[in-house]
């Protein structure tokens, strides 16, 4: 992977786990389904306009392609914050980010792709790490509904990035207008058909946008390196959004973070280290 590459990896990962950090706050004062369809919709205009001045044209493969990674993206969020509000977080979030960046490097790896010994420690020990970032021992308990809906939120999002990764180069960042739209679309419904509140709290309004910005530009980053890079190092960049995240946590509302988690964030870093030189 370039350096110009790895870069936009990085922004993709430093923006996605931002946005859901911002989405986590904003989930906790109004409805999880709700958060997810306004964030989403607000992140349309602003990839609308990267896409414009990116340029590219929009074919009917990559229309496609963006629908099925909205699809996935929408499953993943709802089957998340599902498993969220009836088991525990400890146990879904780790195997859905597990399940998430597995999910590409086992397609990478099955279609051919060959990484150095070096770029594949660096993937095992980000996996490492994405289980040792999300897991909170004491707090959770293993639970089959808990291992299920990770399993199935990760799958979600392992399908949104195969889906992205399969677009061309010359569609730009289209498909990821038409992914973002049918998640919004996606998760509207899911609003209607569970009569949740649509109405965000005034204090959670500005997160919920942050959250669907953020993610937009992120998006856009990781697509367009999807459209080159190797899905095994995808999968890792996936999976270690996660880390963004507890790490805000940790410095913007004071969380503390267990050694686990700190010993994931550390592995993170190694791994990163590892792939970028390989």
């Amino acid at each position: 992977m370039t350096g110009s590459e790895m870069l936009l990896v990085g922004m993709a990962t430093l923006l996605i786990g931002s946005a859901d950090f911002f989405g986590g706050l904003a989930s906790r004062r109004s409805a999880p389904l709700a958060i997810a369809s306004w964030s989403q919709a607000a992140g349309v205009p602003l990839v609308l306009v990267v896409a414009m001045v990116v340029g590219g044209s929009l074919g009917w493969p990559d229309l496609w392609l963006g629908v099925v990674a909205g699809l996935g993206s929408a499953l993943g969020v709802g089957v998340m914050y599902r498993g969220f509000a009836i088991t525990d977080v400890g146990v879904v979030a780790p195997i859905a980010s597990a399940t998430a960046a597995l999910v590409p490097i086992a397609i990478g790896l099955a279609s051919g792709e060959r990484p150095s010994a070096l770029v594949l420690g660096g993937v095992v020990l980000a996996v490492i790490a994405i289980i040792l970032v999300g897991h909170a021992p004491g707090d959770a308990h293993l639970d089959r509904r808990g291992v299920g809906y990770g399993v199935v939120a990760g799958l979600g999002f392992g399908a949104m990035v195969i889906a992205y990764a399969a677009t061309s180069p010359d569609s730009g960042v289209w498909s990821v207008v038409v992914g973002r739209s049918v998640a919004a679309a996606t998760a509207g419904v899911a609003v209607m058909v569970s009569r949740v509140r649509w109405v965000v709290e005034p204090s959670v309004r500005m997160a919920t946008v942050l959250a669907g910005v953020l993610a937009a530009a992120g998006m856009a980053a990781f697509v367009t390196v999807s459209q080159s890079a190797d899905l095994v190092v995808l999968g890792v960049a996936l999976g270690l959004f996660p880390t963004v995240t507890a790490l805000l946590a940790a410095i913007v509302l004071k969380e503390r973070l267990r050694a686990t988690q700190w010993s994931g964030i550390a592995a993170a870093a190694v791994a990163i280290t590892m792939i970028s030189i390989g």
